[in-house]
């Protein structure tokens, strides 16, 4: 039995092929395996409007091989009401140091004002705080990962 992949092994492929969208100036990129599928479209509507990528992903159910159902895709682009966007380019720190407690999991509340997590940016650590209490539903980067502006974060609902 294959084991399953890690939520930062995915996080790492999405990543990756985000990453691919962008560096080639591709419209839209496809992937399919056994286990999952990912979509991702690079959707730039005029100029004066800020870049958006749509990530879908849609794992298949592998247990029972004679009823294949798929999940309904999720979209989260960083035009959601509870989208928190990168403001720099700099590298997301999930926690305030290493070996210590991240600022929040997927899943957890937050109040108007808490810190989400850190982007250092030139050697300046600076905090990233929720614009607005909430749910965390999304967490778009990993520790130590480098990261755009304007790309998505996180988001509160």
């Amino acid at each position: 039995m294959k084991p399953k992949s890690s939520h930062k092994e995915n996080l790492n492929i999405v990543q990756d092929f985000v990453d691919v969208v962008n560096k080639n100036d591709l419209s839209q990129l496809e992937y399919e395996s056994k286990d999952f599928k990912i979509k991702i479209v690079n959707n730039v509507n005029n100029l004066s409007t800020p870049e958006e990528t749509v990530v879908q992903t849609t794992k298949t159910d592998t247990s029972n091989k004679s009823i294949k159902k798929q999940r309904e895709p999720e979209k989260f682009t960083n035009q959601h009401p509870g989208a928190v966007n990168s403001p720099m380019v700099g590298t997301a720190y999930s926690s305030p140091e290493p070996g210590k407690e991240t600022f929040v999991k997927l899943n957890s509340s937050v109040s108007k004002g808490d810190t989400l997590l850190i982007i250092e940016a030139m050697k300046v650590m600076n905090s990233i705080v929720a614009h607005k209490s909430g749910k965390v539903v999304f967490i778009g980067f990993e520790d130590g990962q480098p990261i755009e502006f304007n790309q998505l974060l996180v988001i509160i609902e």
